[in-house]
């Protein structure tokens, strides 16, 4: 047994072994031979007195009693100390050779052993040893008992207070990431206003081409879609197609009035360059580093004869075959004029040379998608001049919007959404125009 036990053991009150005998002589000689134990020894002359010590008493080990008393037998005391100290344990003495009472004591008395007189000095002695060894492992187990219940109720509590901080912690990094989801969102929308913006600066260098940038970004946007990109990607192709043409800003003007064809090949070996300088342009913006590259392989041809890197097929970035296509497509209908379908089939002949083949049938799709819902705008809406307080999303620019000071602020054909038109009021209150924002309404709208 540890020192600390022991120590323990030493401070605890001593338990307490109760005898019950009518004859004086039998309780002195119980008191003499227990003097030397570890125990606290009591008695009583009957059985009544000894249930009102146990009344007193804390800590009853033990009960021996005899079984012929006057007044209340041994069998009939035993068993009211079994419901005074349930956890005592119960010794019955007996100078007769009585089965029955011994029979009775065990079954109504639940006695733990009996012992004859005379007894064997040694034999008490181990047995009350025994007995109080085994009060010391009840209590030792209690004690262990209500050491594991506190343990189990303190853990719970750290376990409810974990969960509660794992809860607050879910919550806080929940709200964290809302809160970083909205702020993406309005980075994103707020990029998407810049890019629109550059868009229109480029088109300022090449009149001619007017919203082209815009058509061919909602065109290849659509095909990327439509060809199962990832958003990512999808986000770069448009980003390429409002960008594509900021490479021609440094180009002379001569030039870009030139249709392709009357270009010499001196103008020509300039102008396509472009798309290289646009590359460049691009690259110390993480963000758009990625579209240019799509822009870089514009001039690039199926069949591997094109500009700058000479590739050809599935080596030339799905992007770029798409932005191809769409620009192409677009900037031939703004130079000629030409209605959708004749431009779509003058395109043909140039399928496995400069375009992929298999992505005619998206821009097919997407080109009238984008062009049918142009002209279904026109054809259900009605002109009108608004103040900018007027403006809602879903209305387009009629003409282009300059600030007071003649600041281009946005280019006719633009559709309004939230961002811009927050951004209209606010230079209207900075450097307001002399005239009103000229803008088609839907009809179901006016």
């Amino acid at each position: 047994m540890a020192d600390s036990e022991q120590s323990k053991m030493v401070d605890a009150p001593l338990p307490v072994v109760l005898c019950v005998d009518d004859e004086t002589s039998i309780l002195r000689a119980l008191r003499r031979l227990l003097m030397d134990e570890e125990c606290q020894v009591e008695i009583a002359p009957s059985g009544a007195e000894g249930l009102e010590l146990l009344s007193e008493l804390d800590g009853v080990a033990l009960i021996i009693s005899d079984q012929r008393m006057p007044e209340m037998t041994g069998v009939d005391f035993l068993q009211q100390a079994k419901d005074k100290c349930p956890d005592a344990l119960r010794v019955m003495l007996t100078g007769y050779a009585d089965l029955e009472a011994t029979m009775n004591a065990v079954n109504k008395g639940e006695i733990w052993r009996y012992l004859t007189k005379p007894w064997d000095d040694k034999q008490l002695i181990l047995m009350v040893r025994d007995a109080l060894r085994q009060y010391h492992l009840a209590r030792e187990n209690e004690r262990l008992q209500s050491v594991v219940r506190e343990q189990n109720e303190e853990l719970k509590s750290w376990n409810d207070r974990l969960k509660q901080r794992v809860l607050e912690q879910t919550d806080r990094i929940r709200q964290k990431n809302e809160d970083l989801a909205r702020t993406n969102k309005t980075l994103r929308s707020s990029i998407d206003h810049v890019l629109e913006s550059f868009a229109c600066m480029i088109e300022l260098r090449d009149k001619k081409l007017r919203h082209h940038a815009r058509n061919t970004a909602a065109i290849a946007e659509k095909m990327a879609e439509w060809s199962r990109m990832e958003p990512d990607e999808v986000r770069q192709v448009r980003a390429a197609g409002l960008l594509h043409g900021i490479g021609k800003l440094g180009i002379d003007d001569l030039i870009l009035k030139k249709r392709e064809e009357d270009l010499s090949d001196d103008e020509r070996k300039l102008y396509e360059q472009y798309p290289i300088r646009s590359q460049t342009a691009l690259g110390p913006i993480g963000e758009l580093q990625e579209a240019g590259v799509i822009i870089r392989h514009l001039l690039e041809r199926f069949d591997g004869e094109g500009e700058p890197d000479q590739l050809s097929g599935d080596d030339i970035p799905l992007g770029s075959r798409i932005l191809a296509m769409a620009e192409s497509l677009d900037r031939d209908m703004t130079e000629t004029s030409d209605p959708l379908d004749i431009v779509l089939e003058r395109m043909q002949n140039d399928l496995g040379g400069r375009f992929d083949p298999t992505l005619m049938k998206l821009l097919q799709d997407a080109a009238r998608s984008h062009y049918s819902a142009m002209n279904s705008v026109l054809e259900n809406a009605t002109r009108k001049e608004c103040e900018p307080t007027m403006l809602r999303p879903g209305m387009m620019t009629l003409r282009d919007v300059y600030s007071g000071t003649g600041l281009l602020l946005l280019k006719k054909g633009v559709v309004l959404n939230e961002g811009n038109i927050k951004a209209l009021k606010r230079y209207y209150d900075i450097d307001p125009p002399e005239q009103d924002i000229l803008v088609l309404i839907k009809d179901d709208e006016s």
